[in-house]
C-alpha cells in the first residue's frame, strides 16, 4: 500500500429538522422512529415499523407519511448507504436520478434537475444547499466529508427558499445523523475493497448514562488507494485516508425541555488527485492512467473540519419552541500539477479557511389542527479566506499569489401555514424574507517568489460590497382522492445571493461582483399508496431561472495563467418529470427504483457565455460565445436506478440476500461550455450484492460489486489550462469515474 500524506476533511454539523412541518423523512424502506432515552433497562423485541415501503415523515414531534407531503423528495436510508458502500456524494449521485455530483480542481459540482453551481470559484454559494442535522452548509467544500452513521438522506428537488432555507434556488439535501438510542448497544462495519486495496471501518455505541440521558459515540477510519495509476510516480491515485469521529448526547427525561448536543471532527488526507489531461489530436483520451509530477512534492487535497451544535426543544403545552446554535468550520489545503502532465512547468495551490456561526429560533404548532404553523428566525455570519497560487516554473516572474477575503452575514424570517379546508383538502403557504450582506477584498501579487512565499509585487487590489433583501414565497394545494391517493400542485420561488469571483487570476474590479440568482417553479404530482404492496409517486415540474450563476475554467490566452469565466446567464429553463416507487410483491422480493425525464434544460438566453476549445467566439462580449438555446451541462435527458432484492431463509436463524442494481443515464455535457470532447454518452452501470446473514440482523457477511461490467465514464471535463499551451492546443482535463471494484463487508450489531 502506498504512503499517505497528511489528512484533513470535513464533517457534518448539527441537529434539527429544518423549517417546514413534515419534510423530514425516515430511512427506506420501513424504519421505526428513534426512541427517546428513558430509564427502562430492558430492551424490547424488534418489531416491524409499518407497511411495506412505508416512509415515516417527522418534524418537531409530529409524524406523517411521506405520501402526504406535497414535495418531490428522494430519500436514501442509512442502511442503503452502508450496503452500497456509499462514502461520499459522488458515490450517492447515481442512486438519485436528476442528481449529478462531480469533482473538479476547485470544488465539487452539485447539479439537481440540470441546475447547480459551477466549480470555478469556491466562494460561490451552492444552488443545491446541504443541511447537516438542520445546519446550513452552503460552501461547496462542506460536501467533502465522508458519510458517517447516517440515518437518512433527503434530496428535495426544486426551489426550496420558502420552506427550507436561503440560497436553495435549485434544491436542498438534508443529512440526518443517527441519535442515541434508549438502550446499550452498538455496531461495527468493516469493508475491504480489493481494487482500492484498503479497509474502511466504522463503529458506534449507544450508552444510557442516567435517567433520560444517553450518548452515542461513532467513528470511521478508511485508508484506501486510488484507481488511476500515475506513471511518473508509480502510484495509484487518489489515495485517501479518513478519520472521522462524532459524539452526540440527548437529554430527554419526559419533561418540557429536551437538549441535544453534538460535536464532530473530520480529518481527511488525499494523496494525488483524479485529474488527468488528454489530447485528442495525439490520440490521448480519458483512461485510468495519468502522468503528473512535481519537484516540490506530491499533489494533495487535505481537509480538516470541526462542527458543533446545541439544540433545545421546549414544550409550551402544545406548541414547541426550538432553538439551534451551531458552529461549522474547515481548513482545506490542495496542490495540483498546474500543467496536468509529465512536464514540470507549473503548480497551483487552492487553499481555504472557513468559519460559520448560526442561530435559529422556531415556533412549531402541535399539528393535527385546523391551522398548523411554523414561525422562525435565522441569523448567521461567516468568514472565508481563499488563497490561490500559480507557480510558473519556466517563467518564475509570471508566478502569482491571490488572496480573497469575504465576511458575510444573513438574517431570515419565515412562516409556513397549513389550513385544513376539509379532511381531504389542504392549502399550504410559506414565505421567507432574507437579508444578506457580503464584504470582500481581493489582492494579486506577482514575482518569482509569489507562489512559494506568498508574497511579491502587488499588481491589483480592490474591494467589493453587496447587500440584498429577497422574498421567497411558496404555495401548494393538496387533495386526497382517497386514503391512498393524494394530488398536489405547488408554486415556489427560490433565490441565491450574489457574490464575487474569488481568488482567480483574471479577476478585475469591473467584473468582481456577479448578480443574485432567482428561480420560479411550478410542480404537480400524485402520490399513490399501494396497501400491502408499496407506493408509486409521480411529479412534473417547470422552472425558470434568471441570472443563473455560471463559472468555469477557460483556455490560457498567454500560457502562464489559469483564467476563469464567472458571470450570469440571463435566462435558463428546465422542465421534466420524475417517478419513484417501492414494491414488495412477495415476502422474499423487494423492488425499489426511480426515473427522471428532463427534456428541457437549456440556456434560453446567454449571448456572452464561455467558449470551449476550438469554438470561434461569436458572442456579444469580446472572446465570448452565444450559448442561447444550448443544453445545460450535467443534465442528461433521462436517468434512473433500480434495485431488486431477494431474501431467502436457509434455516430459522440464517438467510441469504442478493440484490442487483442497474443505474443509467442519457448523454450529457460534463462541463458548462458544451464541449463535445468532454461529453459523456449514454450508459448503463450494474452493481450487485450477495450476503449471508442472521435473520435477526445481528451479523452479516457480504460480497459487493460496483460497476461490475467495468463501464468507462467521465464525471467532469474542462479546458486544459497550461496543457493547452505545452501539451496540445486541444488538451482538456477531466475526471474519470472508478472502474469495476469488488469488496467484502462484515457487519455486527450488539
Amino acid at each position: 500500500m502506498t504512503n499517505r500524506l497528511a489528512a484533513l476533511a470535513q464533517g457534518g454539523a448539527s441537529v434539527a429538522a429544518i423549517a417546514w412541518t413534515g419534510i423530514l423523512a425516515a430511512p427506506v424502506p420501513a424504519i421505526a422512529q428513534s426512541e427517546p432515552a428513558n430509564a427502562s433497562s430492558e430492551k424490547p423485541a424488534e418489531t416491524d415499523s409499518g407497511a411495506p415501503g412505508e416512509i415515516v415523515v417527522t418534524a418537531q414531534r409530529r409524524s406523517e407519511s411521506l405520501q402526504d407531503v406535497p414535495i418531490s423528495i428522494a430519500v436514501v436510508g442509512g442502511e442503503t448507504l452502508s450496503n452500497r458502500s456509499v462514502g461520499n456524494f459522488e458515490q450517492l449521485a447515481p442512486l438519485v436520478p436528476n442528481l449529478t455530483v462531480a469533482k473538479s480542481p476547485a470544488a465539487n459540482v452539485i447539479v439537481l434537475r440540470g441546475i447547480g453551481s459551477s466549480p470555478g470559484s469556491p466562494s460561490l454559494d451552492q444552488s443545491v444547499v446541504m443541511f447537516i442535522d438542520g445546519v446550513y452548509a452552503g460552501n461547496a467544500r462542506q460536501f467533502a466529508a465522508p458519510f458517517l452513521d447516517i440515518e437518512r438522506l433527503e434530496i428535495l428537488r426544486g426551489p426550496q427558499g420558502a420552506l427550507v432555507g436561503r440560497n436553495t434556488s435549485a434544491g436542498a439535501i438534508n443529512i440526518i445523523s443517527r441519535k442515541p438510542g434508549a438502550y446499550f448497544g452498538g455496531y461495527l462495519n468493516a469493508t475491504y475493497d480489493f481494487k482500492l486495496d484498503g479497509p474502511t471501518i466504522e463503529g458506534g455505541m449507544d450508552v444510557p448514562v442516567a435517567n433520560g440521558f444517553a450518548i452515542r459515540a461513532v467513528g470511521r477510519y478508511s485508508d484506501v488507494e486510488g484507481y488511476i495509476h500515475n506513471t511518473q510516480t508509480d502510484r495509484d491515485e487518489p489515495a485517501r485516508r479518513d478519520i472521522v469521529g462524532r459524539i452526540t448526547g440527548v437529554l430527554d427525561n419526559g419533561g418540557p425541555v429536551t437538549l441535544t448536543a453534538k460535536f464532530e471532527h473530520a480529518d481527511v488526507r488525499q494523496h494525488g488527485t483524479p485529474l488527468q489531461a488528454i489530447a485528442p489530436d495525439k490520440g490521448e483520451y480519458f483512461d485510468y492512467t495519468k502522468d503528473t509530477v512535481l519537484t516540490s512534492g506530491p499533489e494533495f487535497d487535505n481537509i480538516r473540519s470541526d462542527n458543533a451544535v446545541l439544540q433545545a426543544g421546549i414544550d409550551l403545552g402544545g406548541p414547541q419552541l426550538v432553538w439551534i446554535s451551531a458552529y461549522s468550520g474547515f481548513k482545506q489545503q490542495q496542490r495540483i500539477d498546474g500543467d496536468f502532465y509529465f512536464r514540470n512547468l507549473a503548480t497551483a495551490d487552492f487553499d481555504q479557511k472557513f468559519d460559520q456561526l448560526s442561530q435559529e429560533l422556531r415556533l412549531v404548532s402541535p399539528g393535527g389542527q385546523t391551522l398548523d404553523y411554523v414561525f422562525g428566525l435565522y441569523y448567521s455570519k461567516a468568514k472565508l479566506v481563499e488563497e490561490r497560487t500559480t507557480g510558473v516554473l519556466f517563467a518564475p516572474a509570471a508566478s502569482t499569489y491571490r488572496i480573497f477575503r469575504q465576511d458575510s452575514s444573513a438574517f431570515s424570517a419565515y412562516a409556513a401555514l397549513t389550513y385544513h379546508l376539509s379532511d381531504a383538502l389542504r392549502v399550504n403557504g410559506s414565505l421567507r424574507y432574507t437579508d444578506e450582506s457580503k464584504d470582500a477584498n481581493f489582492a494579486l501579487y506577482a514575482g518569482p517568489n509569489a507562489a512559494t512565499q506568498r508574497t511579491g509585487t502587488l499588481r491589483s487590489q480592490f474591494d467589493g460590497s453587496l447587500s440584498k433583501g429577497t422574498l421567497d414565497p411558496a404555495a401548494s394545494v393538496q387533495f386526497d382522492l382517497s386514503s391512498n391517493a393524494m394530488l398536489y400542485a405547488s408554486f415556489g420561488k427560490g433565490s441565491k445571493s450574489g457574490g464575487f469571483q474569488g481568488a482567480i487570476s483574471n479577476a478585475t474590479e469591473d467584473t468582481f461582483a456577479f448578480r443574485p440568482e432567482r428561480s420560479t417553479s411550478f410542480e404537480g404530482g400524485i402520490k399513490l399508496t399501494l396497501p400491502g404492496l408499496g407506493y408509486f409517486n409521480l411529479s412534473a415540474f417547470h422552472t425558470v431561472y434568471k441570472d443563473l450563476q455560471v463559472s468555469t475554467a477557460l483556455p490560457s490566452p498567454d500560457g502562464t495563467s489559469a483564467p476563469f469565466f464567472t458571470g450570469n446567464a440571463p435566462k435558463a429553463r428546465t422542465a421534466g418529470a420524475e417517478a419513484e416507487f417501492f414494491l414488495q410483491p412477495a415476502n422474499f422480493l423487494e423492488l425499489q427504483g426511480s426515473l427522471a425525464w428532463l427534456p428541457t434544460a437549456k440556456y434560453v438566453k446567454f449571448t456572452s457565455g464561455p467558449c470551449f476549445i476550438g469554438r470561434a467566439a461569436d458572442g456579444s462580449a469580446i472572446g465570448s460565445c452565444d450559448l442561447s438555446g444550448s443544453r445545460l451541462g450535467f443534465a442528461p435527458r433521462y436517468s434512473g436506478s433500480l434495485t431488486a432484492t431477494v431474501k431467502q431463509p436457509l434455516s430459522n436463524a440464517l438467510e441469504v440476500r442478493a440484490s442487483l442494481s442497474p443505474t443509467f443515464q442519457g448523454r450529457s455535457f460534463r462541463d458548462f461550455a458544451n464541449d463535445p470532447v468532454t461529453a459523456q454518452d449514454a450508459f448503463v452501470k450494474l452493481d450487485a450484492r450477495f450476503s449471508l446473514a442472521r435473520s435477526d440482523g445481528k451479523w452479516e457477511l457480504a460480497l459487493i460489486g460496483k460497476n461490475i461490467t467495468d463501464k468507462r465514464t467521465i464525471s467532469f471535463g474542462s479546458s486544459g489550462g497550461l496543457a493547452n499551451t505545452f501539451l496540445s492546443p486541444t488538451a482538456r482535463i477531466g475526471v474519470i469515474d472508478p472502474p469495476r471494484t469488488i469488496a467484502v463487508q462484515a457487519k455486527v450489531k450488539f
